[in-house]
């Protein structure tokens, strides 16, 4: 392709390059202790209403429990 061009072309060009921020400093929940006899309680009272919401709740805890000791494991410097 062949370009004539007459008069006058003013162009202006900005290029911007930006760096990526940096990922965000992590912070792991806390991971929650429980007494025995308050773990066997919740046990007990799970058993009685296996199916209720309370339940569900607590199985979602356990699954955030884990989570946070997973973090905590990889944080710890070797």
């Amino acid at each position: 392709m062949i370009m004539n061009c007459t008069g006058w072309a003013f162009i202006a060009v900005q290029l911007t390059c930006t760096m990526p921020d940096p990922a965000p400093v992590v912070v792991c929940p806390p991971v929650r202790a429980w007494s025995i006899d308050f773990q066997k309680r919740v046990a007990d009272e799970l058993r009685a209403t296996p199916n209720s919401a309370l339940a569900a709740v607590a199985v979602q805890a356990i699954g955030d429990r884990d989570v946070a000791r997973a973090c905590a494991r990889k944080r710890k410097p070797k």
